[in-house]
């Protein structure tokens, strides 16, 4: 598997390829600060698992225990705006992730919060397109970040001229985790498509009218 590295604030490792369960929010539903000691405090969290014998089953626990603190915040929308909750430009979202299904990734799943969006996605799909002996490269390959701009990008455009607004309508960060295997795959899945459920917002997650799954897995 081919790794590559890109920066922001923090780094994210980007595997070519592979599946991914992505998270990104509203501008504004995680304030700075509070953002902030988040990220202070899973620094220092990796920081020890490291100095004490740098434990990769640790350092996934602690990762996950992170996203769990940011995704709290972000079902019990206790801050910033819900633009999410206008069926409108949830739809207007939906259209924009569809978009390049079968194109740049396979969309497996997505659920559509009032202030955040859950998506899982398989890049593999864009190897399939090459030949084996064909060196990977920015010309024949859109990584995930990129893929997210684009996403992001042409969604807050349409979004932002539906609300009569002008701003940052997503923040730019997000989380992405790199999906190890089928059983992991399976309980993330089912993570997303719970979401409204666990948030008191459905009984059902099929009642929800802003989740979707592939048919492939239509058996889970």
């Amino acid at each position: 598997m081919i790794t590559t590295e890109y920066y922001r604030q923090l780094p994210h490792w980007q595997h070519i390829g592979a599946t991914f369960f992505v998270t990104f929010n509203l501008r504004g539903a995680i304030p700075h600060d509070v953002y902030e000691r988040l990220q202070e405090e899973k620094e220092l969290a990796f920081s020890r698992i490291e100095k004490s014998g740098s434990n990769t089953d640790q350092l996934y626990k602690e990762h996950i225990r992170h996203f769990a603190r940011v995704d709290h915040i972000l079902d019990t929308c206790q801050h910033g705006p819900n633009w999410l909750a206008h069926a409108e430009v949830a739809d207007l979202v939906k259209t924009k992730l569809h978009e390049f299904d079968n194109i740049h990734y396979e969309l497996l799943a997505y659920c559509i919060m009032p202030n955040h969006v859950h998506i899982v996605v398989d890049m593999a799909i864009q190897l399939d397109l090459l030949n084996p002996s064909e060196a990977i490269h920015a010309e024949n390959y859109t990584q995930l970040f990129l893929v997210l701009k684009r996403i992001k990008g042409g969604s807050a455009r349409v979004a932002n001229l539906f609300l009569n607004r002008t701003g940052a309508f997503w923040q730019p960060e997000y989380y992405d985790h790199y999906v190890r295997d089928s059983a992991e795959l399976n309980r993330i899945i089912n993570y997303v498509l719970q979401n409204p459920v666990k948030a008191g917002l459905t009984e059902n997650w099929q009642d929800w009218p802003h989740t979707y799954l592939s048919p492939r897995y239509h058996g889970l």
